[in-house]
């Protein structure tokens, strides 16, 4: 049964994948994910074979057939990584209300690392739907209504203030609104203590990136994807992080 339920797991994230894949392309254009993809180079459109999820991308040889430009390596990873991130939802979670509601989660953080790493957005048109999503949720798990608003009106205050500070550091902008909402998201959906958890995770992959970036000077850092890294780690082992840390301490 359970390896039925993987198979069925793994071909629908196949498929969210490759929707995925066809509004990261598509998004920055301002075009909906049924307009006519086309080489980002040449313009040409691409065959409908081509467009296959995974299977496309290899008879293609991940390449324009028209000028040979190579496509964008999103095409083919996010096919791949949407069913392997669901499958280890379901191995942790299982049929559970949890997995559905962080399923919704984890492929809004698909969707907004791959636009914020390649074109620096966090579209409000996945996270404010997102906050609604885990208000509904709140109804019915175990964080429960006054929690969840609790934890994301907290959460982004923290992230408003972290925001305030390193720009007072750096004279520069290195959070934005959409970075702001993202954590509210994360924070109306996993609560305070995973949320502050991802904070910390994400702040410490930042500061890494950027004391070792060359770019850092001249580039905007996307933290909204660091964020989504931090947010899937919280989701997995964020419980069992805290109580080991908690643990050293004897609490």
């Amino acid at each position: 049964m359970w390896i039925l339920r993987i198979g069925l797991i793994a071909i629908t994230g196949i498929f969210i994948g490759w929707l995925c894949t066809k509004i990261i392309s598509q998004f920055p254009k301002r075009q909906h994910i049924f307009h006519s993809t086309k080489c980002n180079n040449c313009d040409t459109p691409i065959k409908p074979f081509q467009q296959l999820p995974i299977i496309g991308y290899f008879l293609s040889h991940g390449k324009c057939s028209t000028c040979g430009r190579k496509y964008r390596s999103f095409v083919i990873i996010v096919p791949f990584i949407t069913p392997l991130l669901l499958i280890l939802l379901f191995v942790k979670f299982h049929f559970s209300l949890l997995f559905f509601q962080y399923s919704l989660l984890t492929i809004a953080g698909i969707l907004i690392f791959f636009l914020d790493i390649n074109d620096r957005i966090i579209p409000d048109i996945i996270t404010l739907p997102m906050i609604l999503v885990a208000l509904i949720f709140s109804f019915f798990n175990d964080l429960g209504f006054w929690a969840t608003l609790q934890g994301g009106a907290f959460c982004a205050g923290i992230f408003l203030l972290i925001a305030i500070i390193f720009r007072l550091i750096t004279k520069r902008e290195g959070l934005g609104g959409g970075d702001i909402k993202l954590i509210c998201m994360i924070g109306f959906s996993l609560g305070f203590k995973l949320t502050f958890l991802t904070i910390f995770l994400s702040s410490v992959i930042g500061m890494i990136i950027y004391a070792f970036s060359k770019f850092r000077r001249t580039m905007l850092i996307p933290f909204g994807s660091f964020i989504v890294i931090a947010m899937f780690v919280s989701i997995m082992t964020g419980n069992e992080l805290i109580n080991w840390y908690l643990g050293i301490w004897g609490i």
